[in-house]
């Protein structure tokens, strides 16, 4: 039986992550300030990283879930809670960075871009963005660390 705090703990990281990947404020600027038919363009390259980004993690996150269940019904011989854990969160980490990375994009808004302002636009929602993936990253690894750890006590 899963220890409940570190399940719960689990489940706010992953909601945070979820939220931290949703910010919006920094895109509705930069999107407001794009003429008509950039917006959409803009929308549809969003809602596709937004896709590639989730089942990155959900692939990482199924292989996390498949590892726990091997080591406690299968494994004959237990791995250590830390080792576990740490197997986890490299495998969660790995495989969703790597399926973004790789990840064919059908296009990138630099392609779409006219000027000069709207390059600077969006130089700074671009770094930005990295700093909300980043940190929804680190709280996504999280939430697979205690998930793991939850199953452990």
């Amino acid at each position: 039986m899963p220890c409940s705090i570190s399940l719960l703990l689990s489940i706010v990281f992953l909601v945070s992550m979820v939220y931290m990947l949703q910010a919006t404020a920094i895109t509705n600027e930069y999107e407001a300030q794009l003429p008509k038919e950039l917006q959409q363009t803009y929308t549809t390259i969003v809602n596709e990283r937004k896709g590639i980004y989730y089942m990155g993690y959900g692939l990482g996150f199924l292989l996390a879930i498949a590892i726990i269940f091997y080591n406690i019904y299968v494994a004959k011989r237990k791995l250590s809670t830390v080792s576990l854990v740490s197997i986890i969160v490299s495998v969660s980490f790995i495989t969703n960075y790597f399926y973004y990375i790789l990840s064919p994009k059908t296009t990138y808004m630099l392609n779409h871009i006219n000027n000069g302002e709207q390059a600077k636009a969006w130089l700074i929602m671009y770094r930005s963005m990295q700093v909300y993936y980043h940190t929804g990253l680190v709280l996504g690894i999280l939430a697979v660390a205690l998930l793991a750890y939850a199953f452990r006590c």
